[in-house]
């Protein structure tokens, strides 16, 4: 079970990371920002 964690975490790095087409960038820029905003809120 720890293996298949760390493979998975393993394989969202690469993914995250290799070169994307424009509308996954855009996607992942959209997510970043709500996360982003969110931690930024709970911090009040």
């Amino acid at each position: 079970m720890l293996a298949l964690v760390i493979g998975v975490v393993i394989g969202i790095l690469i993914g995250w990371n290799w070169a994307q087409p424009q509308p996954v960038k855009d996607l992942q820029d959209r997510l970043m920002s709500f996360v982003r905003s969110s931690t930024n809120r709970s911090d009040r």
